[in-house]
């Protein structure tokens, strides 16, 4: 018994030991074997013992050897502290390398306000041990206009844009709450405060009123906008533990409704804020019931293409089709895209949903005329996709398509978010003969060297100068630049929500090559034989 026990001690000596550093072994080492042995010399009268001893064996020049080992034992201490004082400093070293890591883990480097996870923990601790009587808001502040300030400037001056905000925000709030940097231009408030209590909204009005200032930076007069979400957090609200326990935990289903409200800030216009309200919340649980059907719906083809004809304004012959995606929901029926290609995006099934709608079209496309074309919008993430390129092209080689009878449209909101990607991507599809068109022209950020250095082939005009160009004079000559600027760069202009004879004959006035709209006809689907596809009743016309 005792012999296992010593045996188990040992094994468990040596393998701490083993787990120790070279240099934390060196220094055991020596403790163990040289101090002690020095030590033991000078404890009794070693130096008589010593010269008695080598009297006797002065044929041995024993004297020499033990001065030897004096000096060894010496140097062995002298070298044991130095290796402890460099082992010291390393620990220091390292505990400061640690400290630093874990800062820059939690702590945004650019504002150094806390990051997302930070944040999120923040949130975590604070919603466990709240007082009784006490809320909790959570913001989120969306920047706005600080994209072209930092394209169209120097991402330095950007960078300087965001420390002003956040020292702004940081003063705002005064301690009373957490701000952070959720990522990007957004950025988020835990505010803690008395139930009953118009501190949120106090504090809500003051960011509104005090962000929008404008930023002396190099020179300039910048001005950003800024739209707010604010989602409480309520430990007596019996509804918000319902969708917590959904959600995952209290903090997810916080911060999602923070995002509801802030999304639904910035379609309300420019310069508000919003609470997370019961209207939000149906929209929430049918957001979550399609994030979770969105992938399945893909693989069941219930999300299928719609057709809308892209005439020639000259001819008035059908040249072309845009692809537009539909969800046949099985209780909700028709669903139109503004619903669930978010949700895509967010989900990362926008990929597999936009590959599966290119086959689709082109296998309704074969007994087409060879002489129209299809047009499909890509979302702007996928061109973060290394096989974006690949995919498409397996798709048109399968089916038999024609390269040159696909048109890719891409959104000046896409090209802005992710030039660099964009730039890569657009150029490989038009090295297969893909073209290029630039959708949505007029509302984004996209310069003059944008179009230049993509080479695009065509520039689509947004529906929302179209629509108003009959009776509002501003938006007519923008349309007329538009198109001036197309024909001038050799591109084709296209003009989408054509609805009115009166705005058709005005667009051919200004020479607007193509145009689609309701008054050439409503998206609809093309019956595949073996399937059936609802459309809109209403709508008789079908794909040639």
């Amino acid at each position: 018994m005792r012999q296992n026990r010593l045996s188990s001690t040992l094994e468990r000596i040596a393998g701490w030991f083993h787990t120790r550093t070279r240099a934390q072994r060196d220094l055991i080492v020596i403790s163990v074997v040289a101090i002690p042995a020095y030590l033991v010399l000078l404890a009794v009268d070693a130096f008589d013992l010593v010269y008695d001893w080598t009297r006797l064996h002065e044929d041995w020049q024993v004297d020499e050897l033990v001065a030897l080992l004096f000096t060894v034992g010496l140097a062995a201490i002298v070298y044991s502290w130095r290796r402890l004082a460099d082992l010291r400093g390393e620990i220091g070293r390292r505990r400061v390398a640690e400290e630093e890591a874990n800062r820059l883990a939690r702590y945004d480097v650019l504002t150094g306000l806390a990051n997302r996870r930070r944040f999120l923990e923040e949130v975590r601790g604070r919603i466990r041990n709240l007082p009784d009587g006490c809320c909790c808001a959570l913001f989120v502040v969306d920047l706005y206009q600080f994209k072209p300030i930092n394209d169209l400037y120097d991402h330095r001056l950007g960078d300087e844009v965001l420390r002003v905000v956040a020292d702004r925000l940081t003063k705002l709030v005064d301690g009373q709450g957490i701000v952070a940097r959720l990522g990007g231009d957004e950025f988020g408030i835990l505010l803690p405060y008395q139930r009953n209590d118009d501190k949120a909204e106090r504090l809500a009005r003051r960011i509104i009123n005090a962000l929008p200032k404008p930023i002396a930076l190099a020179a300039l007069s910048l001005e950003i906008g800024v739209s707010i979400g604010v989602a409480i957090y309520d430990p007596e609200d019996e509804r918000l533990n319902e969708f917590a326990q959904r959600d995952g935990g209290p903090v997810e289903t916080v911060l999602r409704q923070a995002d509801m409200a802030m999304y639904r800030a910035k379609t309300s216009g420019r310069g508000l804020y919003r609470f997370f309200d019961r209207d939000m919340d149906e929209a929430l649980q049918q957001r979550v019931h399609l994030e979770r059907e969105i992938k399945g719906a893909i693989a069941n083809g219930e999300i299928v293409p719609y057709y809308q004809p892209l005439v020639d304004l000259a001819s008035q012959e059908t040249v072309g089709y845009e692809i537009l995606a539909r969800w046949q929901h099985p209780t909700r029926g028709l669903l139109m895209p503004e619903l669930f290609i978010p949700i895509a995006e967010d989900t990362g099934t926008v990929g597999d949903l936009t590959y599966y709608l290119l086959a689709r079209a082109v296998r309704d496309a074969k007994n087409r005329s060879p002489h129209t074309f299809l047009s499909l919008n890509l979302s702007p993430r996928q061109f973060a996709d290394p096989v974006l390129v690949e995919r498409i092209l397996r798709i048109l080689t399968e089916a038999g398509f024609p390269p040159q009878r696909l048109e890719i449209e891409i959104t000046e909101t896409a090209v802005m978010q992710r030039l660099e990607d964009a730039k890569v991507t657009l150029q490989s599809l038009r090295n297969l003969g893909i073209r290029i068109a630039l959708d949505d022209f007029g509302t984004g950020y996209a310069g003059l060297h944008h179009l230049r250095e993509l080479n695009f082939d065509t520039l689509k005009i947004d529906r929302s100068f179209i629509t108003h160009m009959l009776d509002n004079p501003d938006e007519a000559k923008i349309v007329e630049a538009i198109v001036s600027l197309g024909h001038s760069f050799g591109l084709r202009t296209t003009a989408e929500g054509i609805e009115a004879r009166e705005v058709l004959d005005r667009l051919m006035q200004l020479g607007c090559e193509t145009g689609q709209g309701f008054l050439f006809g409503k998206p609809v689907a093309v019956v595949v034989p073996g399937e059936a596809i609802d459309r809109d009743p209403k709508d008789t016309r079908q794909i040639a």
